[in-house]
């Protein structure tokens, strides 16, 4: 007759193997799900990167300075793909303007230094000519221009030349 002792090692045996499978087969699971979860954090991790490249193609960067004859500050902004001059000048200080039907906007004033017509000093702007290393008259009003990635702009309260 087997000893109960005996008996008793076979079953905790038993039990033991039971819980060994059974533990087994939810690690089996656990790995199963990682290994799912792994796969989507992937395709996740690689639809990111490209929406992130697409947004760097509509992200520009843009120097903007505005020399008022007595200081000068300098700005870097960042802006989206078509927008212009004035609105990168807006983004650096306080402007007014007024609106000239078929024209646009004239700046009247940056930063509260208004145009004086009769001291003849106007806000005139320009855009910085890599090739020349030079800063050239823009060829049209700052609400007309569109920003390229990388320009260097620059307003300057002066005496025009004209």
């Amino acid at each position: 007759m087997v000893r109960k002792e005996f008996q008793a090692i076979i079953v905790a045996f038993v039990v033991l193997s039971l819980a060994l499978v059974y533990v087994g087969y939810q690690v089996y699971g656990l790995e199963t799900q990682l290994a799912e979860q792994r796969n989507k954090t992937d395709a996740l991790a690689e639809a990111l990167v490209a929406r992130l490249n697409e947004l760097e193609e509509l992200i520009l960067r843009v120097e903007v300075t505005v020399d008022n004859g007595n200081t000068t500050k300098t700005d870097v902004i960042w802006l989206t793909k078509g927008a212009t001059a004035l609105e990168a000048l807006r983004r650096s200080a306080t402007v007014e303007t007024t609106y000239f039907a078929g024209l646009g906007e004239f700046i009247e004033s940056i930063d509260g230094l208004r145009n004086n017509p009769d001291a003849g000093r106007y806000w005139m702007w320009y855009i910085w000519n890599e090739n020349k290393a030079e800063w050239e008259y823009a060829p049209v009003g700052a609400g007309s221009y569109k920003l390229k990635d990388g320009d260097r702009i620059m307003f300057r309260y002066e005496t025009p030349a004209w």
